[in-house]
């Protein structure tokens, strides 16, 4: 379990005093009581009494911080240069105070935490926003029959789900939509439409602005003409910032259906990440194939298809 330090990075001792103490190995003592690498923990101040860390990073585990101050003080005593008095104690604001507890006392916040943060975290999953996409859309010259059948079967499936409104064509508003929806606790957000190869398509994009290591697999591709087609073909989006899965699905209803289908069946099964995408992706490409064999395309599959 991490828990993130909220800017709180600093810790210092009291009742302490060094005499010709190589810093860097206090440093490194400190660091290596609180299980972290030496390079990430640094002295920033040295007065009559107190010394001062700052942790060089802005989360940490909870296992090895808590309850670590008698750890800290004997590994501190034992170094050359350093003096602990009787009353030398480790203080700090924030998480970074629970470095005193004792082990019992520490043990016990540490399993409360962990139930809390899983108790959480189911909570978070089950809530879903659905957004839709595109200037037709606004402009309601297209319905938008792919929000209520994904939030029904979003209710179907346990979650609480709401409607989000419609993503501009523009990659930056999107984005900050999407952005704005992680901030309030969703803990799945599902797009549809703005997939494409067209310029105004930016759902994808808005993905990779918020996880740039969200995976795209193509469902179509083809060479750009540049009038229409500005993008090598139709991709769907599958990214994750924290607990908050992000999924962008394509506007044609039954690809969106599909593809929320094959979402649904695939977190029930515990799918994520790349696995997650590829599991969607391969139900929406071989719908294309089905599509193209009826239509007497097949000879042109393989140009089109991935």
């Amino acid at each position: 379990m991490e828990w993130d330090l909220l800017e709180k990075t600093t810790f210092w001792i009291d009742d302490i005093d060094l005499s010709k103490a190589d810093l860097g190995q206090v440093a490194a003592v400190a660091a290596a009581a609180l299980e972290l690498p030496a390079k990430e923990v640094m002295v920033v101040d040295v007065r009559p009494g107190l010394v001062a860390f700052d942790i060089l990073r802005r989360r940490v585990r909870a296992e090895a911080v808590a309850g670590k101050e008698r750890v800290i003080l004997q590994r501190l005593a034992e170094l050359p240069g350093v003096t602990l008095g009787p009353g030398a104690a480790v203080h700090s604001e924030g998480v970074l105070g629970l470095i005193a507890l004792e082990p019992e006392e520490a043990a016990s916040v540490l399993a409360e935490s962990a139930t809390l943060a899983r108790d959480i975290k189911q909570a978070v999953a089950r809530r879903a926003i659905v957004f839709a996409s595109g200037a037709e859309v606004i402009a309601g010259k297209i319905k938008d029959t792919n929000s209520p059948y994904i939030l029904a079967a979003l209710e179907r499936n346990g979650y609480q789900a709401r409607f989000g409104g419609v993503l501009e064509d523009d990659l930056v508003a999107a984005a900050n939509r999407l952005e704005g929806a992680l901030e309030e606790g969703y803990g799945l957000i599902i797009t549809t439409g703005g997939v494409g190869a067209e310029d105004k398509d930016f759902s994808v994009e808005a993905i990779l602005r918020l996880d740039p290591e969200a995976h795209t697999p193509w469902i179509l591709k083809f060479k750009p003409d540049y009038q229409r087609h500005h993008k090598e073909g139709v991709r769907i989006a599958v990214g994750q910032v924290g607990m908050t899965i992000m999924v962008a699905l394509p506007g044609p209803h039954e690809e969106a259906r599909l593809g929320c289908d094959r979402l649904l069946a695939g977190l029930e099964q515990g799918l994520a990440g790349g696995p997650l995408a590829e599991y969607i992706a391969s139900a929406l490409r071989e719908r294309w194939r089905s599509v193209m064999k009826e239509g007497g395309h097949e000879h042109g599959l393989s140009s089109h298809c991935c």
